[in-house]
């Protein structure tokens, strides 16, 4: 399967000081056995187009095979005969330019959903990954946050994940189990063809540029606001399984 997927992105933080912005985008969506159908006259894998997509972007970012990848991190989790296939819902390169804050790697058999990596990434260039593995189609899954995003936040309290809605995503974070920050990305599919990519940037002229532009922006606001400024910690090594 593949598709482009017209986006609607949502965030409020709560606390300490409410802050709430939406925004208009798209994603890409695909599954890995069939990564080499992505190509077009507009799209590439691994080399400059239009919009692109780098194996080296994601995984051990050193353009390995992403599928091997996905794989052992199931495997760290106890997770050894998966045989289904992965589907990866992440932004793809507009004109060369991409910065992924998260990208969702479904793991289906039989067209049920049963585990999901969330691979995230901040601009500080780190990368984490959090295996969800409890039912993710009918459970709401809590994992301690482990990975410093944004320096108005400091690295505590939880993620409460959610995925029992088809095609759109909540993460919302808790400290001290109160809402400190509520997130969704939902998506409606369109066919992946050129037609549609051509359209989709003239859209959304320079997408992938305009989301670390919102990201500062949004820093910005909370630093006029006078959030507290949380310094980077050193990163753990390890990824948490649910």
């Amino acid at each position: 399967m593949k598709s482009l997927n017209i986006a609607r992105i949502f965030h409020k933080r709560h606390s300490p000081r409410c802050n709430e912005f939406s925004y208009n985008g798209f994603y890409i969506k695909f599954s890995l056995e069939q990564i080499d159908k992505l190509n077009s006259r507009l799209f590439s894998v691994d080399k400059f187009n239009l919009f692109s997509f780098y194996s080296k972007d994601h995984g051990a970012r050193d353009g390995s095979d992403l599928k091997q990848w996905a794989l052992e991190q199931l495997k760290s989790a106890g997770i050894k005969n998966f045989k289904g296939s992965i589907i990866l819902q992440t932004f793809p390169r507009v004109l060369g330019y991409v910065f992924n804050p998260v990208s969702f790697w479904y793991f289906e058999e039989k067209g049920e959903l049963k585990y999901v990596l969330c691979e995230v990434n901040n601009t500080f260039g780190e990368s984490h990954v959090y295996v969800l593995k409890d039912d993710p189609k009918r459970n709401i899954i809590t994992l301690p946050k482990q990975f410093h995003v944004s320096p108005f936040y400091d690295r505590e309290g939880e993620y409460r994940f959610d995925f029992r809605k088809k095609d759109k995503v909540f993460i919302n974070y808790y400290i001290d189990n109160e809402l400190a920050l509520n997130t969704y990305i939902v998506g409606d599919a369109i066919e992946f063809n050129d037609s549609n990519i051509l359209k989709l940037f003239f859209r959304f002229p320079l997408y992938t540029m305009m989301v670390v532009a919102l990201i500062h922006y949004q820093a910005l606001r909370l630093f006029i606001k006078k959030i507290r400024y949380f310094r980077k910690p050193k990163k753990y090594k390890f990824s948490l399984t649910s």
